[in-house]
C-alpha cells in the first residue's frame, strides 16, 4: 500500500500538517502505563516513555478504537491521510514494533496489541479514561481586575509593582 507525502514538509495538501489540531484534554490508563492526549505522552509508573509521534499517534488511534479491529487500510488513512506517497505497509509494521517495544508486549501472547493477520490491530487491553473538560467546554467568570492582571501578566508587567494613576483634579 502506498500513499503520498510531501517529505520535505509532512503536509499533505488536503490535510495540512499531519497529526495537527487540539488535542482533547484526555489520560487512559492501562496496567502501569498512562497515556495522556493533551501531552502527547505516554507515562510508565508516571515515568515518561521515549515514543517517537508516528507510534504514539497510532497508539492514540487503537486506543481510542480499543476492543475492534482497525485495519490497516484506515491507519494509513490516519497517519498519512489521502494522497500521501509512502510506504505506508513498512510504516505500519515500524510504529507497531515501537509501541510494542514501549510497552513491553510480546506478539506471541499479547497483552497490549493483538495482530490481526493480513487485517490489522486491536487494542486489547483494559483502560480506564479520565476525561477533563476543556476550556472551550466550559464558560469561565473572571472579575474585572482579575482580566485586568492576566491581560498585563501576558504583556509582560507585574501588576502588583505598578502605580495606580494619580485622580484627575477638579477644576474649580
Amino acid at each position: 500500500m502506498k500513499t503520498r507525502l510531501d517529505s520535505s514538509s509532512g503536509r499533505d495538501k488536503n490535510h495540512g500538517i499531519r497529526g495537527s489540531g487540539e488535542m482533547p484534554d484526555k489520560r487512559v490508563r492501562f496496567d502501569d502505563f498512562e497515556l495522556d492526549f493533551s501531552r502527547f505522552q505516554l507515562y510508565k509508573s508516571g515515568q515518561p516513555v521515549r515514543l517517537e509521534g508516528l507510534p504514539l499517534q497510532l497508539l492514540m488511534f487503537l486506543i481510542e478504537n480499543r476492543q475492534q479491529l482497525v485495519t490497516r487500510e484506515q491507519i494509513a488513512a490516519k497517519l498519512w491521510g489521502e494522497g500521501v506517497f509512502v510506504d505506508a505497509e513498512q510504516g505500519i509494521n515500524t510504529a507497531v514494533r515501537k509501541i510494542r517495544l514501549a510497552l513491553c508486549d510480546d506478539y506471541v501472547q499479547p497483552r497490549y496489541l493483538r495482530t490481526v493477520v493480513g487485517r490489522g490491530y486491536r487494542f486489547v487491553a483494559e483502560a480506564e479514561f479520565d476525561e477533563e473538560p476543556s476550556a472551550s467546554g466550559s464558560e469561565k467568570m473572571f472579575s474585572a481586575e482579575e482580566l485586568g492582571q492576566a491581560v498585563m501578566a501576558a504583556a509582560g508587567l507585574d501588576p502588583s509593582t505598578l502605580q495606580r494613576p494619580p485622580k484627575p483634579r477638579s477644576e474649580s
